[in-house]
């Protein structure tokens, strides 16, 4: 996978990370302490979805698009 990445920001509460290939990241921001809601798109579909903040992240919970 290729680690450099373009982000593009549509407004200050929504950004895509795109990694080329096929994979992008779409983050958006919550209010107070929750951080961002990113869900990992592959190949053109969902991966994964995560929260991160400045306190930590969750665990991601995986789909299984892929079968």
């Amino acid at each position: 996978m290729n680690n450099i990445r373009k982000t593009t920001e549509v407004n200050k509460d929504l950004w895509v990370h795109d990694y080329g290939d096929g994979t992008f990241e779409v983050c958006l921001r919550a209010s107070g302490p929750t951080g961002a809601y990113v869900y990992r798109y592959e190949k053109g579909r969902l991966k994964y979805s995560q929260r991160r903040s400045y306190g930590g992240v969750s665990s991601p919970k995986y789909y299984n698009f892929f079968k």
